[in-house]
């Protein structure tokens, strides 16, 4: 086990994914059971413990399968990017919706009735998965039976190219660890936003993120900058953002404690005096960011 790492491998001592048989000793296996996010920004542990640090959140109508239930918590692997944690029971369902719609907008009300005059019962964010399956005056119903505006919607396979102009939607979003979700979220979550609304599949944390995502773009030295361009993640050690044209810098930070877009060179200049510079620059895409995203 020494080879996987655990926050993307489902496996500890005594239980083990059954797709890990071959792979990994432990003493029993389990197919594990898919089951919907049903509570928006849930949080996701390395422990059965709603004291332990939070590591990342689940958002509303992701896939989560669930190998063990215990005592109020589930154990198991986020189908979106592959996380492993515990999550509390209550924040996932066996009922499985055939979605067919991202929420678009930073958040949305959940409505009783298809009127903006009528209760809201709840709050989803950014990146929601959802089932619509009726229509009326501008609202879409979902199947859990509460009704959304239909212009926060978009359909499941839409995709932009404009990595920027997704994830500055979130600017001022507050800086949350583990946070992944429009009420608080964390560099790589931001990132992870960005691509996923481009249609690429990105791990959770922005190391595997620099390992797997985009190609490298060539720096002479790690003060070498002449090649960025818009769009291009640029990582530190354990963090990670996008450059935006005219030397601007869009990430998650404890410095602002929010989304922020800074000055590059005062990024930067932190970084060094921190002994934590640029490690790499990736750019995920070669065309054109596209007119008119939601």
């Amino acid at each position: 086990m020494a080879s996987f790492d655990p926050r993307i491998t489902p496996a500890r001592e005594d239980l083990a994914a059954e797709w890990l048989r071959d792979r990994v000793a432990a003493r029993r296996y389990a197919a594990g059971t898919p089951h919907s996010v049903i509570r928006d920004g849930a949080s996701l542990h390395f422990a059965p413990d709603a004291g332990a640090r939070q590591e990342s959140q689940l958002v509303y109508g992701e896939t989560f399968t669930v190998l063990e239930t215990k005592d109020g918590w589930c154990w198991g692997q986020n189908n979106n990017d592959g996380y492993v944690g515990y999550v509390a029971a209550a924040a996932l369902s066996p009922e499985l919706p055939e979605v067919n719609h991202w929420v678009c907008a930073l958040q949305t009300h959940l409505y009783t009735e298809p009127d903006l005059k009528q209760p809201v019962v709840g709050l989803i964010s950014f990146s929601s998965q959802v089932e619509v399956v009726d229509y009326q005056d501008g609202f879409s119903r979902i199947a859990s039976g509460h009704w959304l505006h239909s212009k926060h919607l978009v359909e499941r396979d839409y995709t932009t190219h404009d990595l920027v102009g997704t994830a500055i939607k979130f600017i001022g979003v507050p800086y949350l660890w583990g946070g992944r979700s429009a009420f608080g979220v964390d560099c790589s979550a931001l990132v992870q936003f960005a691509l996923t609304f481009a249609g690429i599949e990105a791990p959770r944390d922005s190391d595997l993120q620099e390992s797997a995502v985009g190609q490298p773009v060539p720096m002479a030295d790690p003060h070498d900058f002449s090649h960025v361009a818009d769009g291009d993640l640029v990582f530190f050690p354990g963090h990670v953002g996008l450059y935006v044209g005219g030397w601007r810098f869009l990430h998650a930070n404890a410095y602002d404690m929010q989304v922020s877009l800074q000055r590059f060179s005062d990024v930067l200049d932190r970084a060094d005096a921190e002994g934590a510079g640029v490690t790499s620059i990736r750019r995920v895409l070669e065309l054109a960011p596209e007119d008119g995203a939601p």
